[in-house]
């Protein structure tokens, strides 16, 4: 998908339906999260729950269209805005070709140790901006 150089496939689970037989809502959270998990194991080194330093704190999901048991679903990612101690995450949850959801995440550079905010390093900046769509 252009304008998003990063994705990942996830794989439609049971226990993601809902009594409709689709994906419930809730799940598209679970979603973004996997793909978060990926691009820091991928882009970022990441390896152990504190080798990342943010945290979330905030999700919007703006759903376009249900998804089922066995769509092929990929998620989009690319950074937005990147602040001294903050960034955006934005998404799309693509099925079968077509946008289900499009979705974003704020997330806060946090020190792990002490739980305070922080600005993020020079490093971890560069590594956001080339996840960048100008």
């Amino acid at each position: 998908m252009d304008g998003y150089p990063f994705s990942c496939p996830i794989q439609v689970r049971w226990r993601d339906l809902d009594a409709f037989a689709h994906v419930n809502n809730a799940t598209f959270a679970t979603y973004l999260e996997v793909a978060r998990t990926a691009v820091w194991e991928e882009r970022f080194g990441g390896r152990e729950a504190m080798d990342i330093s943010f945290f979330v704190k905030r999700v919007e999901i703006e759903f376009k269209r249900p998804l089922a048991l066995y769509d092929e679903v990929r998620v989009w990612l690319r950074v937005g805005e990147i602040r001294g101690a903050s960034f955006t995450f934005e998404y799309v949850v693509e099925a079968n070709g077509k946008v289900a959801a499009e979705a974003a995440t704020a997330l806060a550079s946090v020190d792990n140790t002490t739980g305070r905010p922080m600005r993020m390093s020079a490093e971890m900046r560069a590594k956001l901006e080339k996840l960048q769509v100008r």
